[in-house]
């Protein structure tokens, strides 16, 4: 295994490790902005210099308006921001502000929507703004996922394929990333915890409102969000 694939690779068993410790925090809030914090600090660790960039907060709007607290934010080099004081949260103009990230410890549909509304309303602000969400498992099946994603499955190769004749429609128009590192309950048989990443996905999408999804590089999928996070910060 190359060194790089063997690093990501332990990296994201250490982020799964990591979800299951911080089970031990029972106060929801503070659970959350420890498991951000591992994300952080993966991320800090892998792409240099790239620490002052990523943030929690709120979008700026307007004279009233902001967008829901974001997880994550990557903002631009020397961008206007109202520092909130508060474990990196911070509020940014929308032209400073380069990607925004939900992080949930279970993805369902529910979430997939409400982030599809809300990265409706940023990018009415900024079409540029990458929004995306990150999540260890999942209520969804794969083949939900990537069906949503207008991808349909072959039984026969057993494969995922978006069809150019004729496409599905896409579920999430609005959201141009989805990484699902697929963890499996604590309490399972150790031959599905064999299974444990097989499920694991990075859907990425153009940002143009009719783009099409299409399947990540990197194996595993966590590597495929410092590519993107590398990408932004580089432009």
């Amino acid at each position: 295994m190359e060194s790089f694939e063997q690093y990501h690779h332990y990296s994201q068993n250490l982020l799964l490790a990591q979800h299951e410790v911080s089970e031990i925090i029972k106060h929801t809030l503070t659970r959350g902005e420890v498991r951000e914090d591992f994300i952080i600090q993966y991320l800090t660790k892998s792409i240099q210099n790239c620490q002052a960039f990523l943030k929690r907060g709120f979008i700026n709007f307007g004279d009233v308006d902001q967008s829901g607290q974001a997880d994550l934010l990557l903002v631009k080099e020397y961008a206007e921001i109202i520092d909130l004081g508060n474990r990196g949260n911070v509020i940014v103009n929308p032209e400073d502000c380069l990607m925004m990230v939900e992080v949930k410890s279970t993805l369902t549909g529910r979430y997939l929507n409400e982030l599809n509304v809300e990265a409706q309303r940023i990018k009415a602000a900024n079409p540029n703004i990458v929004c995306g969400m990150f999540a260890y498992k999942s209520e969804l099946e794969k083949r939900t996922i990537m069906k949503r994603c207008g991808y349909d499955f072959d039984s026969d190769t057993k494969t995922y394929f978006d069809s150019v004749r004729e496409p599905s429609p896409i579920f999430y128009p609005y959201i141009d990333f989805i990484l699902l590192l697929d963890k499996v309950e604590g309490d399972e048989s150790e031959e599905d915890l064999e299974m444990q990443g097989r499920n694991q996905l990075f859907m990425r999408k153009g940002l143009e409102i009719n783009d099409r999804y299409f399947k990540g590089t990197y194996d595993p999928v966590i590597r495929n969000l410092v590519g993107l996070v590398r990408s932004l910060l580089i432009r």
